[in-house]
């Protein structure tokens, strides 16, 4: 709004200077055309008629202010109301300078505004000095400006215009800059709330720039907040990762300081004479399976911490029943000697793609687990159906179940559900532990369900057609 009164004020200053030049210069024209026929006529007469010429146009122009010299300075005729503008003088040569042609001198006040002025110029002129010399005869004429009205006319007109074109631009900028400033006062608010981390709505659409730069600030505000979220999750993850750990050491300690416990205890009473030599080897043989004991536990505990340092293995196409039949022979006593009956139906022809040392230690502890905990004379059954793009493996253990509230934590380190169960049954508790880091490597779904009469685990592996 600034430059555009500076530019307004300038024009307006340039056009009234012009305007005031070019009524000037209209009226000096018709003021030279209404007068220098006068001294045409007067060519070669006397002063005598010159005298009575000039009364007679002074009863037909009574508008005219004019006097009438002689070449030596005499009045030969002047109006009644001539009278020269205060201070102007009219030069003394004259009729050396002012041919017929005439001369106009514009006075304003006491300004002299005319080609040869010397003094200050401008403003609206007050009258006009006509002077002419013909054959020693001079003529001095006084006629008001007329073109006073009509430059002031112009220039209110002009004001009037060039004022109402400043109150349409101010009221254009005003709106630009409303149009302009409302959405980045928008997203300025909507960034704070971002700094926040305050809902925000989205911005409206709009096809400029300011449009554009909404969508990137709610763009990168969107990034933000899902980078925030994902780093939530992940911290919530590590300190999943971080109790479970702690759960895990914690129950491992536990696990393993009970036989070295019971060994410490025996050697103690050997070393003591606390029991008799005759006994010895009974004893000595409880340490030997206590050691055992110990050792599966650690070797489980390896198992473990190894799965959880691979990140991805290579898989393969294989025969289910092959891969079935390869795990089964270590677990078969198990079963026997529990007096429990083993069925496996899977077809001959099904091929699947898995890793077969992840898959054998996760059938393994599946199985094992469904043996120690179903009652003697029970039923396993392991079959496997065909889907569409995968095979679902299940095992199946007869007269089982597990409590509602105990299936959540079946695949926590030294889970057991029942509570009697001890590590002295043979039961470490990280069979399932296992099966499910496993099965978690190759991506395949699976759980464990309670069923008519019975424990349901199923896996749904790739399949290989």
């Amino acid at each position: 709004m600034l430059i555009l009164l500076i530019v307004i004020s300038g024009m307006f200053a340039f056009f009234s200077t012009q305007i005031k030049a070019a009524v000037t210069l209209t009226q000096q024209k018709q003021a030279a055309e209404d007068f220098l026929p006068l001294m045409t006529q007067l060519k070669g007469k006397t002063n005598e008629e010159i005298t009575e010429f000039a009364r007679k146009f002074h009863a037909e122009n009574r508008s005219f202010k004019f006097r009438f010299q002689s070449a030596d300075g005499e009045i030969l005729f002047q109006t009644e109301d001539f009278e020269m503008p205060s201070g102007f003088e009219i030069p003394p040569d004259f009729d050396k300078k002012f041919s017929a042609s005439g001369k106009l001198i514009i006075r304003k006040n006491d300004i002299i505004v005319n080609g040869n002025a010397t003094g200050p110029t401008g403003g609206i002129p007050e009258c006009i000095v006509f002077l002419s010399a013909e054959n020693g005869v001079k003529l001095s004429i006084i006629t008001p400006f007329t073109g006073r009205t009509v430059y002031g006319e112009i220039l209110t007109k002009a004001a009037w215009t060039f004022g109402l074109i400043l109150v349409l631009s101010f009221l254009t900028a005003a709106l630009f800059a409303w149009l302009i400033a409302s959405p980045v006062r928008r997203i300025a608010a909507d960034a704070r709330s971002m700094a926040q981390l305050r809902d925000v709505a989205p911005p409206l659409p709009r096809s400029d720039e300011i449009g554009q730069l909404a969508e990137d600030v709610y763009s990168m505000y969107v990034e933000l907040k899902s980078t925030i979220r994902k780093l939530e999750t992940e911290m919530e993850h590590v300190k999943e990762i971080e109790e479970k750990q702690r759960y895990f050491f914690s129950a491992a300690s536990h696990e393993l300081k009970t036989p070295i416990a019971a060994t410490s205890a025996i050697l103690e009473g050997l070393l003591g004479d606390v029991i008799a030599p005759e006994e010895y080897p009974a004893y000595l043989r409880e340490c030997l399976k206590l050691t055992k004991e110990q050792t599966r536990l650690v070797s489980e505990i390896l198992e473990i911490v190894k799965l959880g340092d691979i990140n991805k293995r290579e898989q393969a196409v294989v025969n289910l029943r092959d891969c079935v039949n390869h795990v089964l022979p270590p677990l078969i006593p198990i079963i026997e000697a529990k007096g429990q009956q083993l069925t496996v139906e899977i077809g001959k022809d099904i091929s699947c793609t898995l890793d077969t040392g992840l898959f054998a230690k996760t059938l393994s502890n599946v199985i094992l687990n469904a043996a120690q905990n179903s009652p003697e004379n029970s039923e396993i059954r392991v079959w496997a159906t065909e889907r569409v793009g995968s095979v679902r493996l299940s095992v199946w253990n007869g007269d089982a179940h597990i409590p509602t509230e105990a299936l959540s934590g079946l695949y926590e380190p030294f889970y057991r559900a029942d509570a009697a169960r001890t590590a002295g049954s043979g039961r470490s508790g990280l069979g399932l532990t296992i099966a499910q880091k496993a099965l978690q490597l190759q991506g395949f779904p699976f759980a464990i369900e309670n069923t008519g009469g019975g424990v349901l685990f199923w896996v749904d592996i790739n399949s290989a057609r």
